[in-house]
């Protein structure tokens, strides 16, 4: 981390779906978190392509526009980390001290031990990354 030579920003799939959403407000803080080195732990794949199916059944989008958005979060050059650990009792842990879910919880402990800001539209993991005093980007 820190190849671009830009603070580090933590960016969770809330965020990049409201970047490439064509039916979401782009967040306020886009161009900010967009000028430093973005990452995300290993779940955040999987997030935004459950993230893009679950639009697809809904309507917001038809499988044809998802290629489209899948270039562009490609083109945000997130870098995506394994996780610190393969323990599930940690995960669970770390759920359990944050109020919120293990999924949630491996980007509080991603911007934890990297002293990293998070990027995120979820109400609850900014709730939980503010009470540890982890900068947010709404």
């Amino acid at each position: 981390m820190g190849a671009r030579g830009a603070a580090v920003i933590v960016l969770d799939s809330s965020y990049a779906m409201a970047l490439v959403m064509p039916d979401e407000v782009q967040p306020p803080t886009m161009a900010q978190v967009l000028a430093d080195e973005l990452s995300a732990p290993f779940i955040w794949p999987l997030e935004i392509a459950s993230a893009m199916r679950i639009s697809i059944r809904r309507g917001r989008l038809t499988a044809d526009d998802s290629e489209a958005l899948f270039r562009r979060i490609g083109s945000l050059r997130v870098e995506v980390l394994g996780p610190p650990h393969a323990l599930p009792q940690r995960h669970f842990d770390a759920a359990l001290e944050h109020e919120i879910t293990p999924y949630d919880a491996t980007y509080i402990t991603m911007a934890l031990q990297f002293s990293a800001a998070l990027a995120t539209r979820d109400r609850a993991l900014a709730a939980a990354a503010a009470r540890i005093g982890i900068p947010i980007f709404s």
